[in-house]
């Protein structure tokens, strides 16, 4: 009958555990503005329901070179930050477990002596067996403590997803920033060809006594600062290529490359999309939220020490008060037991710690929203540089044709003997300028839809 009571017991605490005290976890309210600023920078989207929008996109898709594609490729399997935001997603799922166990009971194996002296026969007593303890989970702190374990596994996805979308950025702008470099050497060595033949030239003509010897230092400043621009370039495309290793996970070295600056087009075609969309696409917004289902969880962790705890406790094995007859696994023992513990007075430990939670978790929310404010400021500034990065670009290469004819009709005044040195000069150093100036235009505009694409929560998908 004791035996049928303690089960009846039991059961009614089960039935009743099913309570988990704390708030119920809600995404909080933030006013999303309808659409994006700067729109005209992107097609509008149709009017269909769930339309593709450029975070859809796939980077193999968006970025088609092919060298670039094994590039990223190799990054998100060797890079080391991809590695190490790996384990530690491992290490978070293994936690969900940690927290969780405490649900089941807990057996052990247990073996224990005991010599009580002073009385009038020593006796000694020796237990053999298994002990089984369960904590009863009525108020739902284990079960808010494994939830908040499993935001923490969230969240540490949302940092390996943010990794992954920065890495696919990096390397794409890593890449088309070497090809970039690759045509600056390129201009800045057609500029030498054709400065030092120029130089050759006016020394000609002053042998001739045609061009002065101010014209010939002239013609040979040239050739000297073409040289210069050439090692500046070098230096750079070299530090360029050991920072893309790096970000593949190798060693500083070459890259392996053949397409040209001029052959990489990426105009996005789809739509931004809705504002709405960032919150399930974002890294961050996803890390901001899954810290907050986490504070949220604590909560209902803090509450729930406030009342009384209960442990079922059980054992069996075999006892005796003899070694040598304990050894022959004698004498059967059991017991059946259980506990309640209700905190009384802890100088206010336990209401402080509540009130920390729910502070916590207010500051939480904030972080949430300021996550969502600034993927919204994100996205707009991307928009507008996309947009006027394209319409800077189209002008620098009109104004970079038109010096390339300038200095074509120079030369030819200059060799006519229309005009003096001065005036080639001038458009010489204009010139260069200008190449260099339209490759590092079109070397942004390749930037500013690497950067859309990534404040729409596009990049990280494999």
């Amino acid at each position: 009958m004791k035996f049928k009571a303690c089960w009846s017991l039991i059961a009614i605490v089960l039935l009743s555990a099913g309570c988990a005290v704390g708030p119920k976890y809600s995404r909080p309210d933030y006013p999303i503005p309808t659409t994006h600023r700067t729109e005209t920078a992107l097609p509008a989207a149709p009017a269909a329901a769930a339309p593709a929008t450029l975070a859809d996109v796939k980077w193999f898709d968006l970025f088609n070179d092919p060298k670039l594609q094994g590039l990223i490729k190799l990054a998100l399997e060797k890079n080391y930050d991809i590695r190490i935001a790996a384990q530690r997603v491992l290490a978070a799922q293994a936690y969900i477990t940690v927290e969780k166990a405490p649900l089941y009971p807990s057996v052990n194996g247990e073996v224990s002596g005991e010599q009580q002296l002073g009385t009038k026969n020593d006796l000694a007593t020796f237990f053999g067996g298994v002990r089984v303890a369960w904590e009863l989970d009525i108020w739902g702190r284990i079960r808010r403590s494994t939830e908040a374990a499993r935001a923490q596994y969230m969240s540490q996805e949302a940092v390996q997803y943010g990794i992954q979308q920065s890495l696919v950025a990096s390397v794409a702008s890593a890449y088309f920033q070497l090809l970039e470099l690759d045509q600056e050497l390129g201009v800045a060595k057609q500029s030498l060809v054709s400065r030092r033949d120029s130089a050759r030239l006016v020394e000609a003509r002053m042998t001739g006594g045609i061009s002065s010897k101010l014209e010939l230092d002239q013609a040979k400043s040239l050739v000297s600062s073409a040289e210069a621009t050439i090692t500046d370039v070098e230096r750079r495309r070299e530090q360029a290529e050991n920072f893309l290793n790096t970000l593949i996970g190798g060693n500083p070295g070459p890259v392996d490359r053949s397409a040209k600056l001029a052959d990489q087009k990426l105009a996005p075609q789809v739509p931004a999309g809705l504002p709405s969309l960032l919150l399930d696409r974002r890294p961050d917004i996803m890390l901001a939220e899954q810290q907050l289902v986490a504070a949220n969880a604590r909560v209902g962790v803090a509450k729930s020490l406030f009342f009384p705890s209960i442990t079922l406790t059980g054992s069996g094995g075999y006892l005796h008060n003899e070694l040598t007859d304990a050894i022959k696994l004698v004498g059967g023992a059991g017991a059946v037991g259980g506990g309640l513990v209700q905190p009384l007075f802890n100088a206010g430990a336990l209401w402080n710690n509540y009130k920390a939670s729910k502070a916590l978790r207010e500051a939480a929310i904030l972080t949430y929203q300021k996550a969502v404010q600034s993927a919204l400021q994100d996205v707009s500034n991307s928009l507008i540089g996309y947009q006027k990065s394209k319409e800077y670009r189209v002008h620098r290469e009109t104004f970079a044709n038109t010096l390339r004819d300038q200095l074509r009709l120079a030369t030819m005044r200059y060799r006519g003997g229309v005009s003096s040195y001065l005036e080639v000069l001038d458009t010489e150093r204009q010139a260069l300028d200008a190449e260099l100036a339209y490759a590092q235009a079109h070397l942004a505009e390749l930037d500013s839809v690497i950067s859309l694409y990534k404040s729409l929560g596009g990049g990280w998908d494999k």
